[in-house]
């Protein structure tokens, strides 16, 4: 299993529909031989959101810089570093960051949601 260091994360913009201000990197995934899951690390700058969406797939998060909020359907959930979240499949979604630090996250999910 390698090493990755924060500092040597790649982060690539998003660019879709519902995106502001929003990268992430594949952090540990199949090329590093875990077969069935990626580790993602996402970061949301200040007033930064992923789209409101939802899809088959979970994922699990650990949240390691910064605050936010996650929407889960209705429901609207502070999150702080060292919290964790879990968004059930087909769940509608939303991260956002209303905050003035850069949010950022790991999130994993199954390699059919990466």
């Amino acid at each position: 299993m390698p090493v990755i260091k924060h500092q040597e994360i790649e982060f690539g913009k998003i660019s879709m529909e519902g995106v502001v201000g929003a990268s992430k990197a594949n952090v540990i995934a199949q090329r590093e031989g875990w077969e069935s899951h990626t580790l993602r690390v996402f970061r949301l700058e200040p007033g930064g959101h992923t789209p409101y969406h939802q899809h088959p797939w979970e994922h699990v998060n650990y949240f390691v810089g910064g605050k936010g909020e996650l929407k889960i359907g209705n429901e609207v959930h502070e999150i702080n570093v060292g919290d964790f979240a879990f968004v059930p499949p087909n769940a509608e979604h939303q991260f956002k960051n209303p905050f003035d630090k850069p949010l950022e996250f790991i999130c994993i999910v199954p390699v059919s949601g990466a």
